[in-house]
């Protein structure tokens, strides 16, 4: 099984949502964000549910990844769904989680199957951002993994020394884990440090417009991807109009 730190890492895969377009699978991912937001209907979220099912079917990815990947995400989820429940009906807090937990399983199938690079690209060529905004959010989705090796490498090493890190409550956990953010900051530091020589040293310029060799083009398979997306738009706005 893929260790938890992965999240948000790209996993080369064969699947068809893998070989979209990178603007295509942006555009749907969009799309799907804004939809599950504006939908309440449980008619509409069963939509979203079966274009969710859809999605992970084309990805390739085995189901049991997606939820170990996003399950740190999720526990933060429903703590703070469960202190919702003081202040709101059931009803109303199970709709906001039902629609949450399509959306964050819906953005670790788009992270798993685009590479960053894939996401720059396009980010630059399909939105109106400039070159720095682009390059930013790529390298902060790179970073992701590489600060949870970096987490579990300290974790390894201190365990070897004596420390518990998997006994005793949430708290005293959590408690422990705090002599390892600045040991984790630090290595942060260093190499955002070394990214920043790589750059200058290849002549990175965020006001210069990049090019690729192998500039972006849509295909046959991008093209009814989009169109199946339209349609669930439409389908999604007729249910929030009419019910």
């Amino acid at each position: 099984m893929e260790n938890d730190v992965t999240l948000g890492q790209y996993v080369q895969g064969e699947g068809l949502l893998c070989r979209l377009d990178p603007r295509c699978k942006l555009y749907m991912l969009l799309a799907y964000v804004i939809l599950a937001l504006l939908s309440g209907h449980p008619l509409a979220l069963s939509i979203s549910t079966l274009v969710w099912i859809a999605a992970w079917g084309m990805s390739g990815l085995p189901l049991l990844s997606i939820l170990w990947s996003s399950r740190g995400v999720m526990i933060m989820l429903v703590i703070s769904e469960l202190f919702s429940l003081i202040w709101l009906p059931v009803g109303d807090v199970l709709i906001s989680f039902w629609r949450l937990t399509l959306i964050i399983l819906m953005s670790v199938i788009f992270s798993k199957t685009t590479e960053p690079r894939d996401i720059l690209d396009g980010l630059r060529s399909g939105f109106p951002v400039s070159e720095g905004v682009a390059m930013s959010l790529a390298i902060a989705l790179d970073f992701l993994p590489c600060l949870g090796r970096e987490m579990e490498r300290l974790k390894a090493a201190a365990a070897s020394r004596g420390a518990l890190y998997d006994e005793g409550s949430v708290f005293a956990r959590a408690k422990q884990m705090i002599p390892l953010l600045i040991p984790l900051f630090r290595s942060a530091m260093r190499s955002a440090g070394r990214l920043a020589d790589a750059m200058d040293l290849r002549g990175y310029n965020a006001g210069v417009k990049r090019t690729r060799m192998e500039p972006l083009h849509y295909v046959r398979r991008d093209y009814i991807a989009l169109t199946a997306m339209l349609v669930y738009v439409i389908v999604i706005v007729l249910i929030r109009i009419f019910l």
